[in-house]
């Protein structure tokens, strides 16, 4: 007869049959690795969740301009006796012209975005720029946003495009007191002295 099995149907006299070592150990390294597997699965979901929840709030925030608006630093005066063709003078006289391009839907996610530069080519409100800023925007419906050296902001249009100069025209409409960036004055050379 074996120890520990109970003989008979009423016997109770006999003790339980006690689980091998191995078994014993196999349930504890169970149970540890069941555990390990509910801590990652919980880290990757808070992952995905708290990813999911930026992405919402950040897209939101930029559709509707943010906490608060755009205010670019202006330039002061050029310092007295700095000849006024010097790379800074050049520079304080051309940061009115200069704009930021926040080019939005660039691909195939809605979220994609972009951004680049260009300036104002006349009061009438056209822009240039690159053409690769804006022709994966132009391809997939996106939306274009001007911010002036200002801080006012217009939605932009392309006008026109050529890929092979790389260069892109776009119409802004609704700004006023444009400053368009005068092209090729002599004064404007660095080094250069002589003003029209």
């Amino acid at each position: 007869m074996d120890e520990g099995i109970p003989t008979t149907p009423g016997d109770t006299t006999g003790s339980a049959p006690s689980l091998p070592q191995g078994d014993a150990a196999g349930a504890a390294a169970r149970r540890r690795s069941r555990s390990r597997r509910t801590l990652v699965v919980g880290a990757l979901v808070l992952s995905v969740l708290s990813g999911a929840a930026g992405g919402l709030i950040g897209g939101y925030l930029e559709r509707t301009n943010g906490l608060e608006a755009v205010q670019l630093p202006q330039p002061g005066p050029p310092p007295p006796g700095r000849p006024p063709g010097n790379a800074a003078g050049i520079a304080s006289r051309a940061l009115p012209s200069l704009v930021t391009l926040h080019v939005t839907g660039t691909g195939a996610g809605t979220g994609d975005q972009a951004t680049g530069t260009g300036f104002v080519l006349d009061t009438r409100g056209r822009i240039l720029t690159n053409h690769h800023v804006v022709a994966p925007a132009v391809a997939a419906g996106g939306r274009i946003t001007v911010t002036f050296s200002s801080g006012a902001t217009a939605r932009a249009t392309v006008v026109r495009l050529d890929a092979g100069y790389d260069l892109a025209v776009l119409q802004v409409y609704g700004v006023h007191d444009l400053t368009p960036l005068p092209l090729d004055s002599p004064g404007d050379r660095p080094g250069s002295s002589d003003r029209n």
